[in-house]
């Protein structure tokens, strides 16, 4: 039997969105040597040179080039004024979640700021050694693999961290279901009532630009109804093919938005964007002068929101978690696995990889996991269940609990996997 790959089995559990790259390619299109240094460590394409995500014919490919720039304006900008905002209120401790492979941690670590970088385990693999050889041995800079929805990770990765923290959250939120979303809102709630501070983020105000901004760029108004059919049909092309997971974060109502921040124990300030553009945004230069004016335009209006626990909020539920657990036994073709704790984006990959070992050692006809000791899923864990249910003929969960059995029906999983 080959061995287990637990880089690959990682990039299966969450796969690293090329998303992530476009951070270290703007920066390193400017000139920065940190970037320049960090794309050749890494292996990544330059700005100018980068590909769509996805094989497509020639034609269909030179138009998706044309929306390049609006998706690199907004990676840019929630880079370059997260930073901004971070210089201007003289933040000591800043956690980034996720970190991606931008240069940002080699920035303020040389500035004396703590830096914690937080990521999908796949990223962290890649880009804990690459900063390493940029930036050598800094006390000031820590990297760790975490899931944003389990507290003990978040908690583990700031290790002996003083004082007020900075989180800055940039283009995750999008990827979480509700059930996802309210347990990150809640750990970031407890960490910044533990330690005093603010959550910063612009990505619901960021989304609902969009189509503004791409408009802009393609020098199109957002009203024309026919030319955004075929837009949209080109940006489904360059997105990643994990798609925008529904939740309240991302409603179009925007008060719907701010009353669930609201009910989630946090108040809510604003910081505009357009007090913190950079003279020169990169990702615009390829664009005729008039479209990098309206993009600019359209961007400015983007407001990031500061979040800080409500000294009057209901005190944070603690549930003891349990560690996480897989026991596996076979049955001629028959696999039965026992688990407990969390399955999420840390413990995923040790199902994943149990998985993989029964699958080199013969046909796996049929899988029952008793889920009496799971306390959580999240979407990783769920992927890893689909992989078992669509290779070893079919899935059926039993002992599920009620919490579980929730997060089953808000996917849409309980009409997939069985359950007994």
């Amino acid at each position: 039997m080959s061995e287990i790959n637990t880089s690959q089995l990682r990039e299966e559990v969450n796969p690293v969105f090329t998303t992530a790259r476009s951070c270290l390619q703007i920066t390193g299109a400017t000139g920065d040597e940190d970037s320049k240094k960090l794309l050749g460590i890494l292996g990544f394409d330059d700005l100018h040179n980068a590909k769509v995500s996805r094989a497509v014919p020639a034609e269909q490919a030179k138009l998706v080039k044309q929306l390049v720039p609006a998706f690199f304006s907004q990676v840019e900008v929630r880079f370059a004024v997260t930073n901004e905002i971070i210089k201007a209120l003289g933040v000591k401790n800043v956690l980034d979640l996720p970190c991606g492979y931008t240069p940002r941690g080699i920035k303020l670590a040389k500035s004396g700021i703590k830096y914690y970088g937080c990521d999908l385990p796949a990223v962290i693999d890649e880009i804990a050694p690459a900063v390493k050889k940029v930036i050598g041995g800094n006390e000031n800079i820590r990297y760790t693999a975490v899931d944003a929805t389990n507290y003990d990770s978040l908690k583990a990765a700031l290790g002996d961290a003083e004082g007020e923290l900075f989180i800055t959250t940039e283009g995750m939120l999008m990827y979480f279901t509700q059930n996802e979303l309210e347990e990150v809102f809640t750990n970031i709630r407890r960490l910044l009532t533990e330690y005093g501070g603010r959550w910063v983020t612009c990505d619901s105000t960021l989304m609902n630009l969009q189509k503004e901004i791409i408009g802009a760029v393609m020098g199109v108004s957002p009203d024309d109804g026919k030319a955004f059919a075929s837009i949209g049909r080109m940006a489904a092309v360059a997105m990643s093919d994990t798609e925008q997971a529904a939740n309240l974060f991302f409603d179009k109502d925007i008060e719907k938005v701010k009353k669930f921040i609201s009910d989630m124990g946090f108040e809510m300030s604003v910081i505009s964007a357009g007090d913190h553009l950079p003279e020169t945004m990169y990702s615009l230069a390829p664009l005729p002068e008039d479209r990098q004016k309206a993009a600019r335009e359209v961007i400015s209006k983007m407001d990031f929101w500061v979040l800080t626990p409500k000294s009057d909020a209901a005190e944070v539920d603690i549930r003891e978690q349990k560690e996480f657990r897989a026991v596996m036994k076979r049955d001629g073709s028959r696999l039965a696995f026992g688990l407990s704790g969390r399955l999420d984006t840390i413990t995923a990959t040790d199902l994943l990889a149990l998985y993989r070992k029964a699958e080199g050692e013969g046909n796996i006809s049929s899988v029952r996991v008793d889920c009496s000791e799971l306390q959580y899923v999240s979407s990783a864990g769920l992927r890893v269940l689909m992989i078992m249910h669509k290779s070893g003929g079919g899935v059926t969960l039993t002992n599920v609990s009620d919490g579980v059995t929730e997060i089953l029906e808000t996917t849409g999983f309980l009409g997939i996997l069985k359950t007994e």
